[in-house]
């Protein structure tokens, strides 16, 4: 017999229409079991692909970080699904259940590391920094653009010398400052030599810990550029359909094949997810395995930016009034692309300019290369569902997109990147934004 406990609650954002939240549920004769409070001490290992750790016990509370799997932690309660798991002695977040393996109880609470030094190296893609670490370890990545830096946190860590050194010869990096925050907390403040981050990959394995910051942009141009371009959608995933039938999933293609020839013309090497009508993940797939495996085949070492290329819609009530181009970005390395990306799209299109902002999307949460998503019109508007059967439409997307990463290239290269007010850090992929911008989680 199953018992499912409800209570009714009030969304914290509208404080409108009630609505039914399971607190619990009693598990039943299947032998699942569920995680209560009484037994949440005890050390649990993570196992997704990115594990999301937050400030609070719900996916609408912001990330602290994100976590590669096989990384263990300590819990030390659990509510509404979520253990409460210490990162330190003084800092605290939650994990969602389901991304979590409870390890036996013999399995004692990871103790603090001790670290040596760390070492300094420079390979073609940019400068490593390593530390010996002998069990991996949970960490977090912030970025900064006012002052270019990244900060590397290190959780159950403790240096055996702390201070600043420099880096005169390094083309990335020029001073690391090595800080004990708290016993167990250790901290990196790693000072770029370039304004416009270009992205960076932290790798756990075999007893060490190594951040590679990769080299700044070089060349005005997109000759030679690596261009990673992700249609939206495919195979079963038509994406949006519009009022007469037009399918999101074909327009995003159409102009994902055009733009790869404009910049194959311009010498770039530009690498599409999806040349056909097909999905990325294998047969049978989720949306949420889908967009894993979307991710991690926009992963390429070599590649300097990311894109992906979509077009919008809403409800039918609204379809006569929504119109115009969006874009997004998840850190803030790409806010300044994903604004001239939104410039030239609107000029080329003569769309309403809508809004540039940040937001949660599956593909752009990761850190290696600048990432933006687009929204050139809306299929769910009739006049703008007309445009897109056009090569016109094609035409003038394609050269608008091309447009946008030729500015930034530009920029990138001068390292005049103007600042971006209201965004200043980010946490593994995570942008820390006002208020306003932290929309629900887009999956």
């Amino acid at each position: 017999m199953t018992a499912i406990l409800c209570k009714v609650y009030t969304h914290p954002r509208t404080q409108s229409t009630p609505w039914v939240r399971i607190a619990a549920v009693c598990l039943a004769l299947a032998g699942i079991a569920y995680a209560t409070p009484a037994d949440a001490a005890r050390a649990l290992l993570t196992t997704e692909p990115r594990t999301d750790i937050r400030i609070g016990p719900t996916r609408e509370h912001r990330r602290v970080t994100v976590l590669p799997p096989g990384i263990t932690i300590w819990a030390d309660d659990f509510s509404q699904g979520f253990y409460r798991v210490a990162l330190t002695s003084s800092l605290q977040a939650w994990v969602e259940q389901s991304h979590v393996r409870p390890l036996d109880r013999s399995v004692p609470r990871p103790p603090v590391q001790d670290v040596a030094d760390y070492a300094m190296s420079g390979i073609d893609a940019g400068t490593i920094l390593s530390l010996e670490i002998p069990s991996p370890i949970a960490y977090r990545v912030t970025q900064h653009l006012e002052v270019p830096a990244l900060t590397l946190d290190l959780y159950g860590v403790r240096l055996a010398e702390v201070g600043t050194r420099q880096f005169p010869e390094d083309p990335c990096v020029w001073a690391v400052e090595a800080v004990q925050v708290a016993d167990d907390w250790a901290r990196l403040n790693i000072h770029l030599t370039f304004k416009q981050h270009r992205g960076w990959r932290v790798v756990q394995s075999d007893g060490h810990l190594q951040m590679l910051v990769r080299r700044p942009y070089y060349g005005a141009s997109l000759a030679g550029k690596v261009i990673v371009i992700d249609p939206g959608h495919g195979g079963s995933d038509s994406g949006a359909v519009g009022p007469t039938g037009v399918r999101e999933k074909d327009v995003n293609l159409r102009i994902a094949l055009r733009l790869e020839r404009l910049l194959i013309e311009q010498g770039a090497i530009p690498r599409l997810l999806r040349r056909s009508d097909v999905a990325i993940g294998p047969p049978g797939c989720n949306q949420r395995q889908e967009l894993e495996a979307r991710l991690a085949a926009s992963e390429h070492p070599d590649s300097d930016f990311f894109l992906s290329i979509h077009n919008n819609a809403v409800g039918s009530g609204n379809r006569a009034s929504a119109y115009g181009t969006e874009t997004y970005y998840w850190t803030p390395m790409s806010a300044l692309p994903a604004r001239l990306m939104q410039k030239h799209l609107c000029a080329h299109l003569k769309t309403k300019n809508r809004l540039v902002a940040w937001q949660q999307f599956y593909v752009m949460r990761w850190g290696d290369v600048p990432r933006v998503l687009v929204e050139c019109a809306y299929v769910s508007n009739r006049a703008e569902e007309a445009r897109m059967r056009t090569d016109a439409f094609t035409e003038s997307a394609a050269r608008a997109l091309m447009a946008g990463l030729q500015e930034f290239f530009a920029i990138a290269a001068h390292d005049t990147a103007p600042a971006v007010a209201g965004i200043e850090e980010e946490v593994e992929g995570q942008a820390v934004t006002p208020a306003s911008l932290q929309d629900d989680e887009v999956q």
